[in-house]
């Protein structure tokens, strides 16, 4: 049914006449318009009996809206477009169908994953606190999902349920990737963290290494296992004072065990080696390319030399020169970056100056009287220390002079060592020459990512749960997040300008459900999808945009 304005000539003149039609196809399925109402002459017609008769018809109309500026009212703006999408997404990993199936045995009275999956696409779209997540809620459109219907405790029992099935959560979701997105598992990428809490933190907190260079803290430690894509595999949350090393056997059991991958090449950074861990990997017969601590490991330090003799520049790896060399079966490699190089070593040349400017100058006062021996060697040796330079020189006075013994050893050792790094593998090399190996190693950044994206966007931090189990479920909720925001990210590298997972969303955003009403009657509408926003949504799958949405 369509309205038209059709034309008739009459004494040299034309006239439009305004109907309302109806088409139809005749007894030989040809197409016919018909005639429903005939309004009468277009330029003799009263607006205003128009717009009475619409609203005494609109009594009887299933649509409660009709587009009148000067009737209609806007109620809520509420963010949709990146919402609509990674609900998308979470129904292709069918993680309602996963969690709600290993939760069938326990006694909860609501819909625990619609509560997990808000949580999720709050991480990865506005980060909050629990507390701030029912804020949140009254800004966003989450399809069957009312504010209203979302407690605190609602929130927490939902964590509580999830860590009770995170291993088969992960698992599940391992297979659902697998089927859609074929991620490359011949390379796993592993890597551990450290988050800290600021006051006091739960049984599993305690003091240890920091990453985020706050030891006065205590923390936990997180362990990544991702693929070549940087799509999480698996997780693990350890206490704070847990060693890196300890942590592979774990990693390499949960790989063989609970994933059945068999044939995996690990990929894992200098603080993972040590040789119980080559055992572990041997044994399970991983295949692995592990980064060599450079100091105080006696395998890196019989690679030490004077000079380049043997390296060369591959052009598989531009700015690179990389050398070889093998020992019972074991495969070690030097990468050499000639400006890492050149780079740290006027770093440490302008260290050495200052150090040198401050002690002449220290040692005019001594001779001046203007300072004791005693405080002149303390403040040299701090203005040492201050440049982290210990290692390099140890301090005299002699003769009310300052001098600085340079431990030529050392000197040579750390010059040597500038812009290097040293992996060892044991990849056969006919399958995987050198540079192949180096750029696998260099892959390993995807698990650093992770954690930047964890820490920074996704704000794995402050936590704010007193609990253990509370807080792995934290962190699992993170995870999520950034396999979501991953997802988004490998899908929009189809564009003819790739986005980033946190650009894509951003567009997304501009997407808004709007809130409207006449009179008694209310309608929840969508804003017009631009292009940008219909060309990632068609990477990422998602259906077209509904106009209308159900009212909450």
């Amino acid at each position: 049914m369509f309205v038209r304005a059709s034309q008739k000539s009459s004494g040299g003149k034309v006239y439009q006449y305004l109907q309302l039609c109806e088409s139809y196809r005749n007894e030989k399925g040809q197409p016919r318009t018909k005639v429903l109402v005939n309004f009468g002459r277009l330029d003799q017609l009263d607006r205003k009996k128009i717009d009475s008769t619409i609203d005494a018809l609109l009594k009887y109309s299933e649509n409660p809206v009709r587009p009148r500026l000067s009737d209609l009212e806007h109620g809520r703006v509420r963010d949709f477009g990146d919402i609509f999408a990674l609900v998308h997404i979470w129904g292709r990993l069918r993680l309602t169908e996963s969690i709600t199936k290993n939760l069938r045995n326990a006694k909860i009275e609501f819909d625990a994953a619609k509560i997990v999956q808000a949580m999720v696409i709050n991480r990865a779209c506005d980060p909050t606190s629990k507390l701030g997540i029912l804020r949140w809620l009254e800004t966003v459109y989450i399809p069957e999902l009312r504010a209203a219907d979302v407690s605190y405790q609602h929130l927490l029992r939902a964590m509580d349920a999830l860590i009770g099935i995170k291993d088969e959560i992960e698992k599940n979701l391992y297979n659902q990737m697998i089927d859609l997105f074929s991620p490359d598992v011949d390379l796993v990428f592993y890597d551990i963290t450290s988050s800290y809490f600021e006051g006091d933190g739960p049984e599993i907190a305690a003091h240890g290494y920091s990453r985020d260079h706050r030891p006065d803290l205590t923390q936990i430690v997180v362990a990544l296992a991702v693929t070549r894509e940087g799509f999480p595999i698996f997780h693990e949350v350890y206490p704070g004072n847990t060693a890196d090393v300890s942590t592979v056997a774990d990693a390499v059991s949960i790989l063989s065990q609970r994933f059945s991958i068999r044939k995996t090449v690990v990929v894992a950074d200098r603080g993972m080696i040590s040789e119980s861990n080559v055992e572990v990997l041997d044994k399970a017969e991983f295949l692995y390319i592990l980064g060599l601590r450079q100091r105080k490991n006696g395998e890196a330090e019989e690679l030490y030399q004077k000079n380049l003799s043997g390296f060369a520049a591959d052009p598989a790896l531009p700015g690179l020169m990389l050398k070889e060399t093998e020992r019972d079966g074991i495969r070690y490699i030097q990468a050499h970056n000639p400006e890492v190089m050149e780079a740290k070593r006027l770093c440490r040349n302008e260290r050495v100056e200052k150090i040198e400017k401050e002690i002449n100058a220290l040692e005019k006062r001594l001779q001046r009287g203007g300072l004791s021996e005693k405080d002149c060697y303390h403040k040299v040796k701090k203005a040492v220390e201050d440049r982290h330079m210990t290692d390099y020189f140890t301090p005299k006075i002699e003769d009310k002079k300052v001098i600085l013994y340079r431990n030529q050893a050392i000197w040579e050792r750390e010059q040597y060592l500038d812009g290097k790094f040293f992996l060892k593998t044991n990849l056969p090399a006919d399958e995987y020459p050198t540079a192949e190996i180096v750029k696998n190693y260099k892959q390993l950044q995807q698990v650093e990512r992770a954690f930047r994206e964890l820490k920074d966007f996704l704000k794995i931090r402050p936590i704010r749960h007193f609990t253990d189990e509370r807080v792995r479920a934290h962190v699992f909720i993170c995870v999520l997040a950034y396999l979501m925001e991953k997802i988004v990210e490998h899908q929009c590298t189809a564009l003819p300008k790739p986005l980033s997972g946190r650009r894509a969303l951003s567009f997304l955003s501009r997407l808004k459900a709007i809130e409207c009403t006449v009179g008694d009657r209310s309608v929840t509408l969508t804003n017009r999808v631009d292009d940008e926003i219909r060309a990632i949504l068609s990477a990422l799958g998602v259906p077209p945009v509904p106009k209308n949405l159900p009212n909450q």
